[in-house]
Order: structure tokens, then sequence, then C-alpha cells
């Protein structure tokens, strides 16, 4: 009896080896992750058409090593209330070269973020997409010194409610080439919070 006993001890433990060694059953990626991974393939697209694009605003595409962003987090992706213009109406709105540009004004975006409340003029490329230039207190220390944009397709807005993700949030091509003139974000869009999140200086 003491000799079995022994025997199923060790069936029993080499049992339990082989089931931990199984591969567990695979499951579908969360919705955070699969953002995430979304994200990254955008940035490593982006970073060889900065290398290798002709309309690439790197002036040695040579040296170029990639762009540099804050660690992707889920938490910056804020929905948005919209309230939206009462008429259709086009601005100008100035440009780092001292022209102007004639931008359509959608409507303004509102959130609690950080603790604050946040309102952000937000507007409209002649295609429908929306365009939201910013600037936040990384500026210039952590990100670029003139502030970052948002580009979002059109179906994000959804029952007057705007999903931003922030980990999206880019520079202006004049960040890397002067030669090239860039919209300026509005005072109104010129936020006393942190938004670590997008990309980020070298």
């Amino acid at each position: 009896m003491k000799f079995n006993r022994w025997i199923l001890i060790l069936i029993v433990i080499v049992g339990g080896l082989i089931y931990f060694s199984l591969p567990k059953q695979s499951q579908a990626p969360s919705k955070s992750s699969a953002d995430s991974l979304q994200i990254a393939e955008k940035r490593l697209t982006k970073d060889e058409q900065f290398k290798t694009g002709d309309e690439s605003p790197i002036p040695d595409k040579a040296n170029f090593k990639g762009l540099t962003y804050y660690p992707y987090d889920a938490t910056w992706i804020i929905p948005f209330e919209i309230t939206r213009s009462e008429k259709v109406t086009r601005i100008s709105l100035q440009m780092t070269d001292g022209s102007v540009d004639s931008l359509l004004v959608f409507g303004k975006a509102h959130a609690d973020l950080a603790g604050m409340h946040v309102d952000l003029i937000v507007y409209q490329h002649d295609s429908g997409d929306f365009f939201i230039p910013f600037k936040d207190k990384t500026a210039p220390t952590e990100t670029y010194g003139g502030g970052r944009y948002l580009e979002l397709p059109l179906t994000k807005l959804k029952d007057n409610q705007l999903s931003i993700d922030f980990n999206e949030a880019f520079f202006p091509y004049c960040a890397y080439n002067k030669t090239f003139a860039c919209p300026i974000p509005p005072k109104e869009n010129q936020l006393s919070i942190r938004i670590p999140a997008g990309e980020k200086n070298p």
C-alpha cells in the first residue's frame, strides 16, 4: 500500500506539470490591447514615410531613427461632449510664417481632464474630418513648443460625443523643418494641464 500511495502522488504531480505546460486557449485581445497595437502600427508606418517619403519634412533622412512618443495610455482616450456652432463659420487661423489659413469652425468640445474643465475649439476640413490644434503644459520641455495636432475622422462623432485619443497627438511639420508653415493653436486651445500622451521631444 505504501508503494502504491507514492505512485499515486507521482501521477498527480506529473499530471499537474503536463496541465500547466499546455498552451492556454487563445483569447481575443482586449480593446485596450487592440488599440495599443493599432497605434504602434500607425507609428511604424509614419516612421517609414518620414524616412523614405518624398513629402517627408525630415531634412536628414539618412540619420532619421524614428519619432519619439509617450507610452500608450488608454486613460487618455477621452469622450468629449460637442456643442456645434449655430451656423457654419470660416475663420482665419494664424500660421507660423505670419500668413493665415481659413478653416471651418465646427464647434466646441467639452470634458473634464485632470480635475479641470476643458474646452477645445474643433475645426473641420473641407473633407468633413476634424482638426484640433492644441498646446498643453508639456510644451516646450517635453513636447514641441508650438503645440500639437489631432486629426479625427467624422465617424468619431456619435450623438454629439467625440472620442478624442490623445495618444494620436502629433507634431506639425514645422517642428522638424522651419521651411513649413503650420497653424498655431488659438489661445482657447492652450491648456493649463499636462497631457503626457502622443508624440514627444526626442
